[in-house]
């Protein structure tokens, strides 16, 4: 009570001149009682007015930030979608992809050189990312590959972007490369040389294992006096110059088939050092250092949701391959049985290493096994589990679907067990491996529907259920 009666006194002795003593009543301090709460409202109103003052200038300061980036945004993706990479004819060779599933990018580097309007593609790589797995396939494709070009016979590969001009060059590119692999791109993407340089020297350098001694002044002519023509072995970092010369060299014995080792190292380091935490502020730098030197379908929200779903991504998850064959003057001549093992990976999303496939095989013993009859047809579930149960997969339950509409029969997974999916596939006739995402429940790893498909693929007949 009286420190409180003290604090008054001294409150009252701050905001009230002093009185003479004879005027003063016993009354005197409950007296100043209105004077002090409105002073506190007066203080509260400034205290207001300075908190409302602060807000306005920090939504200025953080609408004008918004507005400069979206503006920013809206430049770099008129800049990366301008040209030919998102004309009519680009737009109509790809194939839309479903949201979430994974796609296809072709990629393509170029030496455009001053004073052309097309170019032959240097670099070709399809890649298959999986956003829900995190993971990624590219397959490298020598540009001097004997291919079939549409309307224009038999060529070289890289001849393709040329013979589609300015305007139609990535339209032929991806109708020649989906006639090549039998397989559907839904992105494209290209880069000159300057961008990709601009583009490493942006994240401050890539840390790249160079395996070989690379002095070659040839892949060295973007660089002033050829300086980046000598690269050492060793674990380095390399700037935007010296990544140049590491990508670009042929100088080797057996030429282009390093040089795509090389870019597939390069490729496998830059998606892991770019997705790290500490780089991702970097990234709209990067985009744009790289949207003048670079061509895209995809906007650059369709770019930074793949980055934002392959955050966190390794070394690990970037499987990189090269369709080989033997080169005989002019051309690069398929080995087709590779190739064709190769793209069964990349569409399954398996392994592109042949020994590691082998040993990954999965132990039918170690596979439980859920079979339900999606068709409607008596018998069929028990029959496709009779056929699993003899090759040794545990058979969980045996039953009816909810509903008797599949058409196909499906080999469903849950979560990353697509490795165990594909091994009950091989045991049974032409199914659809899906991934469940919640739409099916089972307590087994692997659930098989049995579809209406399934009498066309087997010997036994079936009469339809009551």
């Amino acid at each position: 009570m009286g420190k409180h009666s003290a604090s008054r006194r001294r409150l009252k002795r701050r905001l009230d001149p002093p009185k003479p003593t004879h005027n003063r009543r016993p009354s005197a301090v409950v007296e100043s009682a209105p004077k002090m709460r409105i002073h506190q409202e007066r203080r509260k109103q400034r205290i207001k007015r300075v908190a409302y003052v602060t807000l306005a200038v920090f939504a200025v300061v953080v609408l004008g930030g918004a507005a400069w980036g979206y503006y920013t945004y809206k430049d770099i993706e008129k800049s990366m979608q301008s040209g030919a990479a998102n004309n009519a004819m680009t737009q109509e060779a790809l194939t839309e992809a479903a949201p979430q599933e994974p796609f296809n990018i072709l990629l393509m580097g170029s030496d455009i050189r001053e004073g052309e309007e097309a170019a032959r593609a240097d670099t070709i790589i399809v890649a298959r990312v999986d956003p829900e797995l995190k993971k990624v396939w590219m397959l490298s494709i020598p540009r001097d590959t004997r291919v079939e070009i549409p309307g224009h016979g038999i060529s070289k590969i890289n001849a393709a972007n040329y013979y589609g001009g300015a305007e139609g060059g990535p339209a032929l590119m991806i109708e020649t490369v989906e006639g090549f692999l039998d397989i559907e791109i839904n992105h494209y993407m290209e880069i000159d040389f300057t961008g990709f340089q601009a583009a490493v020297d942006a994240l401050g350098g890539v840390w790249i294992d160079v395996d070989v001694e690379i002095d070659d002044w040839k892949a060295a002519s973007h660089s002033p006096g050829h300086a980046a023509s000598h690269i050492d072995p060793g674990y380095q970092l390399l700037d935007g110059e010296y990544a140049l010369t590491y990508v670009r060299s042929r100088d080797f014995a057996d030429a282009d088939f390093t040089r795509m080792r090389h870019q597939q190292t390069f490729f496998k380091a830059l998606a892991e050092q770019s997705a790290k935490i500490e780089n991702l502020p970097k990234l709209p730098s990067i985009a744009r250092s790289i949207s003048g030197y670079m061509s895209t379908s995809m906007g650059v929200g369709e770019i930074l949701e793949v980055i934002q779903a392959l955050k966190g991504i390794g070394g690990d998850d970037v499987q990189t391959a090269t369709i080989a064959g033997e080169w005989k003057s002019p051309y690069v001549w398929t080995d087709e049985s590779e190739k064709a093992r190769l793209l069964k990976a990349f569409n399954d999303g398996g392994s592109f290493d042949a020994s590691a496939a082998a040993d990954s095989v999965l132990d039918p013993a170690d596979i439980s096994v859920t079979v339900r009859n999606g068709a409607g047809l008596s018998g069929v579930a028990a029959e496709c589990s009779g056929i699993l149960e003899s090759r040794g997969y545990i058979i969980s339950e045996v039953g009816n679907a909810n509903q008797f509409v599949y058409d196909r029969t499906l080999v469903v997974y849950d979560g990353d067990d697509k490795a165990a999916a594909e091994r009950v596939a091989v045991d049974l006739p032409n199914v659809d491996i899906v991934a469940s995402r919640g739409m099916y429940s089972f307590t087994s790893r692997i659930l098989v529907v049995v579809g209406k498909d399934w009498a066309e693929k087997t010997d036994v007949t079936t009469v339809p259920s009551s």
